[in-house]
């Protein structure tokens, strides 16, 4: 009871939208996402709890996984209906034959003092660039992804051989732990996992692979198969509609703690540290040519052997 008229206080003051008329939940047909525990997932966090999706008559049900590369087997296998993944998992999946359209946008990285991203290691540990790396290790939270591509990209161009590097998988919420326990040398962690550590003291940020290496990137995106697109179109096109409401909310809450609240509810973050950093703006819109360069990046760290039809996987809900 208590909870709920908090948040009821809160859509008084205009930090939380209440639906106008849920639909009954027996009516609602359930939507399955595959997640992860991210900053990048409050726009779909805030539809859910301003009751966007319910508004448009849809339930969503989400499950968490340790990253893009992961969520789409389950996408694929009929797990999930829609998957939040990144750009090179997407391409990478494509490329392997699967049949994954990108629906929406996700996150990008547009302003470098608003990436709260970003590679970290101890504070006397003298690294200070990839030349630094090499010999030693780097955290990410899954190979052969957005993450383990742009740490690659940023190695290579601050002096180092990403081949002497050593790329270990550890899930976002234990990379501080990985890193303070020194059984990495290195992570390249993202909000609001970075924005705690950053705030702890002993750690350091190295670099900004994002923001060093292409600025603007497409980092992340809502992926479906074109089976079900074809299958359910009013579904996704539902789905799509909802969470850009979110993305508005999201977008003009960004100083507002009901947005921090949100985040640290799912991401368990304390909401005193998540108020130390800015938070970054979301995409409303895929950006195709940002998506065309880090296809680029992949072709030149021989992910992919050719470039590939973007018209084919970036489908028009998302642009």
């Amino acid at each position: 009871m208590r909870k709920a008229l908090v948040w009821l206080g809160l859509a008084m003051m205009g930090l939380v939208a209440l639906p106008a008329a849920p639909a009954p939940a027996a009516d609602l047909e359930k939507v399955r996402i595959s997640i992860i525990p991210i900053g990048d997932v409050a726009p779909l966090f805030a539809a859910v709890q301003n009751g966007y999706f319910r508004e448009v008559g849809l339930e969503i049900d989400t499950t968490p996984s340790a990253g893009g590369a992961a969520g789409i087997p389950g996408l694929v296998g009929g797990s999930f209906d829609i998957a939040y993944g990144n750009v090179v998992s997407a391409l990478l999946a494509a490329q392997q034959g699967l049949d994954v359209k990108v629906i929406a946008a996700g996150t990008n990285v547009t302003d470098p003092k608003l990436d709260a991203t970003g590679i970290f290691a101890k504070s006397d540990s003298g690294i200070k660039s990839g030349k630094d790396l090499e010999g030693k290790s780097i955290a990410v939270n899954t190979r052969n992804n957005v993450i383990w591509l742009y740490a690659r990209a940023w190695v290579k161009a601050t002096g180092g051989d990403p081949e002497r590097v050593t790329f270990k998988e550890v899930p976002f919420p234990q990379m501080e732990d990985a890193l303070r326990q020194s059984r990495v040398d290195a992570a390249f962690m993202v909000p609001p996992f970075s924005i705690v550590a950053a705030q702890k003291g002993g750690l350091s940020k190295v670099g900004m692979p994002y923001s060093d290496v292409q600025p603007g990137v497409d980092v992340g995106q809502y992926i479906t198969t074109g089976k079900l697109l074809a299958a359910r179109p009013d579904t996704v096109k539902k789905f799509v509609a909802a969470l850009r409401k979110g993305i508005e909310w999201y977008n003009a809450n960004l100083t507002n703690e009901a947005l921090l609240t949100l985040i640290s509810g799912y991401t368990k973050a304390d909401v005193a540290l998540l108020k130390l950093a800015p938070v970054p703006t979301a995409p409303v819109r895929s950006d195709i040519s940002q998506i065309r360069k880090t296809m680029q990046l992949m072709i030149e760290s021989k992910l992919l052997p050719a470039p590939l039809d973007l018209d084919k996987i970036v489908d028009p809900l998302a642009r």
